[in-house]
């Protein structure tokens, strides 16, 4: 029983130690794609490492497949802290429109917080899903089950559609956040200001489609 206590000590001092080390490169790897000075293009994991004062062998232990992993745990790292958030504000707030207001709200501030990294991380979505480093926890799955809660009382409303519809609208404004450019006569309007604004008209501008369709 002492031997088994030893290893599983062990695992755990191994698992901190890797968790923190990772923590670490994910804080680098931010600070380096929200630096203007830095070009983007040459960001690699080497870069990262050397940024976060770690080997580069222990970059690469948590990065095999180089920047895909970065952004996948970039953005897993982010919104796994909603998790957390939504679940203290639930313990209040038992309002479901309420609810899926907040969760949108959340996605928009963790967005907005990384700043250029959520950028360069989202023009790679296709690589970043395709590779399975996106979010464990899939946002449209969690936003689908609180429509889901929202429609218990709303029969009227269809859950799936009102979730679609919610999500298309975020993402229409995310594109267009993207594509912020402070020099740009037409793109500059599109702010963090302007992006939390109009992601939080997302529910309502849902729940008109699908009152227009009834």
């Amino acid at each position: 029983m002492k031997d088994e206590k030893k290893i599983d000590g062990r695992s755990v001092r191994q698992k901190t130690i890797y968790d923190d080390s990772q923590l670490k490169l994910i804080d680098s790897a931010i600070k380096l794609l929200q630096d203007p000075a830095v070009d983007q293009k040459k960001i690699n994991v080497s870069m990262i490492a050397k940024n976060a004062g770690t080997s580069v062998a222990t970059a690469y232990n948590h990065f095999p497949n180089n920047m895909v992993d970065v952004y996948g745990a970039i953005f897993n790292s982010a919104f796994q802290g909603n998790e957390k958030k939504l679940l203290d504000y639930f313990k209040s707030v038992e309002d479901a429109k309420l609810r899926i207001n907040k969760f949108v709200e959340l996605q928009a501030e963790t967005i907005i917080k990384l700043g250029p990294a959520a950028r360069y991380a989202f023009f790679n979505i296709n690589e970043i899903v395709s590779s399975g480093n996106w979010i464990s926890n899939e946002p449209f799955d969690v936003l689908l089950n609180l429509c889901k809660d929202y429609t218990k009382n709303n029969e009227l409303i269809d859950a799936k559609s009102l979730a679609f519809n919610t999500i298309r609208n975020f993402n229409g404004c995310l594109f267009m956040w993207m594509r912020y450019n402070s020099e740009s006569s037409f793109w500059s309007i599109f702010t963090d200001e302007w992006f939390l604004n109009e992601t939080s008209l997302a529910l309502e501008q849902a729940l008109d489609v699908q009152k227009k369709n009834q």
